[in-house]
């Protein structure tokens, strides 16, 4: 693998952990404040990512998170570490499985403690897209490993194709782009079964596959008619956990289950690195045209 390949790893996690053992022997008014000018206000660059909603610095939002959080600083500490250690392996499997060279520079890696509402994801850092793991809400270390490829597949996908660029919200890219990923940790990690694919080991999730799978023509449907969607709304229903007025009662981020079936079909005729090379309108054409008669996953 080339050296500006392998991953940049930037830990903030100390930071937090002097932060929540602060909020140990501190008032809970305190909390925002010391979480905000302990933790940060030291990494600028990333909490202006991170707080575009202000998700991140809302005070409700960070009390109850210190509050779950400040009596497991050991086991936070050693998660970290943990992290760390398997990074160097991850970022390798998914560049080798995309075929990158690594230009571009190194893969971006941050470590961090968040708020216990993901464990991970690509977002844009400084100009290009960079990997973000909260430590507080990994499971498994064979289950982190999957996370860990899914989501720098997403980045090297970024260098590839300059994903940043394409609609945020698009039904059609992200169906791509989280297939893409699904399969490069499919065929890294061969014999799962494919829900734990689609949510990183974590156990329970068979009935939502059964679900999906008893609905799919409707599912399917439904897809294919907001193909062209690009607001945040239709993005919700097919990709979010969240309640969306759109989505009503369907499986939540059932587009994921899509993305993976479209993808393998592709993949028949196609290899990994020719379709992370794939600019937008081609990812388009392709999806009405994978989409168009496509069975359910089994």
């Amino acid at each position: 693998m080339p050296p500006t390949a392998l991953p940049h790893v930037r830990d903030l996690s100390p930071d937090a952990l002097a932060c929540l053992r602060e909020c140990r022997s501190a008032p809970a008014d305190r909390w925002p404040e010391l979480w905000r000018s302990g933790y940060l206000a030291r990494h600028p660059d990333v909490f202006r990512a991170l707080d575009r909603d202000g998700d991140w610095s809302d005070p409700a939002a960070v009390t109850a998170a210190v509050a779950g959080l400040r009596d497991r600083v050991t086991d936070l500490a050693a998660r970290a570490e943990a992290v760390r250690d398997l990074l160097p392996a991850g970022v390798a499997d998914a560049v080798g499985a995309l075929g990158w060279s690594g230009e571009g520079g190194p893969v971006e890696c941050v470590v961090l403690v968040g708020l216990r509402r993901a464990n991970g994801w690509a977002d844009d850092l400084g100009g290009r897209y960079a990997l973000f793991l909260a430590v507080e809400s990994l499971g498994p270390e064979e289950d982190v490993h999957l996370l860990v490829r899914h989501e720098v597949a997403h980045v090297v996908h970024d260098r590839r194709a300059a994903i940043r660029d394409w609609p945020s919200h698009g039904v059609a890219n992200q169906i791509f782009a989280e297939g893409l990923a699904t399969q490069v940790t499919a065929e890294l990690d061969p014999g799962r079964p494919i829900e734990e694919y689609l949510w990183f080991g974590r156990p329970g999730h068979r009935p939502w596959l059964d679900e999906c799978r008893r609905r799919w023509p409707e599912i399917l449907g439904r897809i294919r008619a907001d193909l062209d969607a690009t607001d945040p709304d239709h993005h919700a229903a097919y990709f979010l956990t969240r309640a969306s007025p759109l989505r009503g009662d369907l499986p939540t981020r059932s587009g994921y289950l899509v993305g993976c079936a479209a993808v393998r079909r592709l993949r028949e005729r196609h290899g990994l690195p020719e379709l992370a090379g794939w600019p937008l309108p081609r990812v388009r054409a392709e999806m009405a045209t994978a989409l168009a008669d496509l069975p359910a996953p089994r």
